[in-house]
């Protein structure tokens, strides 16, 4: 009997996080913005054969706010799948009255050139009141070949 309540309990939280994504209408603070990209973004999946990313923009024109939502995903996807981290390490050695003297310094660069994101699709969208401007949230898909 227990399990059966713990099974249920477990079912209405989850349809209450996925009321809460449908039923929203605009975002009043930067707590209710965080809470739900948390929701939208748990949709986001990857296996080998499909890329699911999320983006989002805000933008006082709609339409900005929806070009900037799909560049953010088609970012992410690209950064996953054509990215090149280019290392440089540098160690040097200094003799001084004190004794050895050593450095080290590492940088990491994350480079993303000439990406190509054809043939996604885009699953879902959302579009919210925030402030003076909208948010636009999307998912999209990228299906590898």
């Amino acid at each position: 009997m227990r399990i059966i309540l713990i099974i249920i309990f477990g079912l209405l939280l989850t349809n209450c996080n996925k009321s809460y994504v449908k039923n929203k209408n605009s975002i009043k603070s930067s707590n209710d913005l965080m809470k739900f990209t948390n929701l939208w973004c748990e949709k986001n999946k990857f296996s080998e054969r499909i890329v699911k990313m999320c983006g989002q923009g805000w933008s006082k024109d709609l339409n900005i706010s929806e070009k900037k939502a799909i560049m953010d995903a088609k970012l992410k996807i690209a950064d996953i799948s054509q990215h090149l981290i280019v290392k440089s390490e540098k160690i040097s050695h200094s003799e001084n009255n004190y004794g050895v003297e050593k450095d080290y310094e590492m940088t990491a660069e994350n480079k993303l050139e000439n990406a190509t994101v054809s043939g996604y699709r885009i699953i879902s969208k959302k579009v919210l009141r925030e402030k003076n401007g909208w948010r636009t949230m999307v998912l999209l898909e990228l299906k590898n070949s």
